[in-house]
């Protein structure tokens, strides 16, 4: 009997890690994939783990963020439309698995941001009060979280130069966020880390 119980935790720790290394490896395959530019191929993969990992959130936020980054360089408004629908099932997905979640909140922001950049004169007034409810209410979860703040702050600086205001309290702001992603670690493996490059640019446009 001993022998059995012994074989029964034995394997269940194998299956167990078996699991965790086909996680790992399916999740770095699609970071790569997008990394390389096939979109088409990071977002199946990430699918296919959606699936198989029934209570793991992060390939629901990767499949999704894939969509929403592709969709600001898609010029047909039809593919575009499709990509943010896509983007929306998967971000539904992400919150039910991981509730209060700062991540997904930013990212949620994003999506209705990138509507509002594909068409402002029809999404901007619709979406706009939306999008700051997301983005505080992500910080209002993790206030140190440096999507979070970059993303809020590049929104508000967006309205800002539409309406020609001085752009310089939100230059300072970015300086501070930009050491943010320095500091900012997370123990979940994959968990986001990107958009210092973009916080890079957006000083760089300052200071020019």
């Amino acid at each position: 009997m001993k022998q059995f119980i012994l074989f029964v935790v034995l394997f269940s720790s194998s299956f167990s890690m078996h699991g965790q290394n086909d996680f790992a490896s399916g999740m770095q395959k699609g970071l790569s994939l997008w990394g390389e530019g096939d979109t088409a191929g990071a977002i199946a993969m990430f699918e296919r783990i959606s699936q198989a990992e029934a209570t793991a959130w992060l390939p629901s936020y990767y499949a999704a963020n894939v969509h929403i980054a592709s969709s600001f360089t898609e010029k047909d408004a039809s593919k575009r439309d499709e990509m943010l629908n896509q983007a929306k099932r998967h971000i539904e997905t992400a919150h039910q698995r991981s509730a209060k979640n700062a991540e997904i909140l930013t990212l949620e922001g994003l999506l209705y941001t990138a509507y509002v950049a594909a068409d402002p004169g029809t999404y901007a007034m619709k979406y706009a009060p939306k999008i700051m409810e997301l983005h505080d209410k992500a910080l209002s979860i993790d206030g140190e979280n440096p999507r979070a703040l970059m993303n809020k702050v590049e929104f508000e600086m967006g309205t800002a130069r539409f309406f020609n205001e001085d752009m310089t309290p939100y230059c300072e702001r970015i300086q501070i966020i930009l050491t943010k992603f320095d500091d900012y670690k997370s123990s979940v493996p994959f968990a986001p880390n990107y958009g210092k490059e973009r916080l890079i640019q957006l000083v760089e446009n300052c200071n020019s």
